[in-house]
């Protein structure tokens, strides 16, 4: 992904690498959340609408309830530049993965 790989790249039957980890199959076989969680720092999006839900129901019935958290969140754990941050301004520039967005304070 560092050197540039899609991250949203399709397999022969047109899903996704998050589609095919939020699959029953990946669940079964163990924790998925860092996957995902790269992919997504990377740029990776995920499916909409009937899809989106069904998975989101799937991560729960298996206990992934804070994966299915962060994919209703706003920011989703994409990555963000920190800008403006004027009590810790060394901060400023720095890329961090983001879990919550606060609209109430912008951050």
């Amino acid at each position: 992904l560092q050197l540039g790989a899609d991250a949203d790249l399709r397999n022969s039957s047109g899903f996704t690498t998050i589609q095919i980890l939020f699959s029953d199959a990946m669940f079964e076989r163990g924790d998925i959340s860092c996957r995902v969680g790269l992919l997504l720092g990377w740029g990776a999006t995920f499916i909409d609408g009937d899809e989106w839900r069904h998975s989101l129901s799937r991560a729960r019935k298996w206990g992934y309830h804070k994966l299915a958290d962060l994919f209703e969140s706003e920011l989703g754990g994409r990555r963000c530049e920190i800008v403006n941050h004027s009590s810790r301004p060394e901060l400023n520039g720095k890329t961090c993965v983001a879990d919550e967005y606060l609209p109430d304070s912008n951050q």
